[in-house]
């Protein structure tokens, strides 16, 4: 079972470099074939087409995703901390996968044709955690308000992103710190108006 688990995980990750550097429809099955080392047909095993094998990485790159989302909604510091890592667990993370593809626009493309609800359940279960977190920690305590809020924490997330991207700046943690900033400042405006 082992073996099976990572001759998978070695075809995905194959997938995701061929996809990345190719394109999805530049890239067949013998290329991810060749670059997991393996035979082509071991592939059709695990994945009947190239477009299941594309559905497949996506649900685990969501999967990946969430879980980084939850993870840091649910550790220790500060509202605006918390959020900025879980902002970061989704819209940094897939950023920072397509940064580095001149292919970016196809695989976006191919992730809401191939992969729709993969996406869609990870953007319900973000805001669903994002919302979770704001009205746990009483932020705002109208329902509309907090909705307000999270648009903007959203809206800074992705703005930050792009300035990232149009710097030509790829760290982590040069994103996180300058996110953190602008959460700072709306989370602890939101609670300074409540009070």
């Amino acid at each position: 079972m082992v073996r099976v688990l990572e001759k998978r995980a070695a075809i995905l990750a194959a997938a995701q470099t061929c996809y990345w550097r190719n394109g999805i429809r530049r890239t067949a099955i013998e290329d991810v074939a060749r670059e997991a080392g393996v035979a082509k047909g071991t592939v059709y095993l695990y994945f009947k087409s190239k477009e299941e094998l594309f559905a497949t990485l996506a649900g685990e790159l969501c999967a990946a995703a969430l879980a980084g989302v939850h993870a840091a909604i649910a550790g220790r510091g500060a509202l605006s901390r918390r959020l900025a890592g879980a902002l970061d667990a989704k819209i940094g993370y897939f950023h920072r996968l397509l940064a580095g593809t001149p292919h970016a626009a196809e695989l976006l493309e191919s992730s809401s044709a191939i992969a729709e609800r993969s996406f869609k359940d990870l953007d319900a279960a973000f805001l669903a955690a994002i919302d979770r977190a704001l009205a746990d920690a009483k932020v705002e305590t109208d329902a509309r308000a907090r909705a307000e809020l999270r648009d903007l924490l959203l809206a800074a997330a992705y703005g930050t992103a792009r300035q990232a991207e149009l710097r030509g700046e790829s760290s982590p943690e040069a994103y996180r710190a300058r996110l953190q900033l602008h959460l700072d400042r709306l989370v602890g405006t939101s609670i300074r108006a409540r009070s």
